[in-house]
């Protein structure tokens, strides 16, 4: 037959068990938030390296036509 401390002991587990989880909750939690946070930031990265990227791509076009340009001319 189990004692009334078995008992006691099995619920004092359980409560750090409970307790334990509640804290991984919170923190996949906080995770979970911060990843769409980092999520958004990179979406902005994103648009400015493309939008450099074309702007390099204009530039190196430009050159390129003005330097044949300047090589019909000669």
């Amino acid at each position: 037959m189990t004692e009334p401390l078995d008992h006691a002991r099995d619920f004092d587990i359980n409560a750090v068990q409970e307790t334990r989880l509640v804290v991984q909750a919170l923190k996949i939690e906080r995770l979970e938030e911060k990843q769409e946070e980092l999520r958004e930031r990179l979406k902005v990265v994103e648009k400015w390296v493309i939008g450099a990227a074309a702007v390099l791509a204009a530039g190196v076009t430009v050159i390129g036509f003005a330097t044949n340009i300047s090589k019909a001319y000669l």
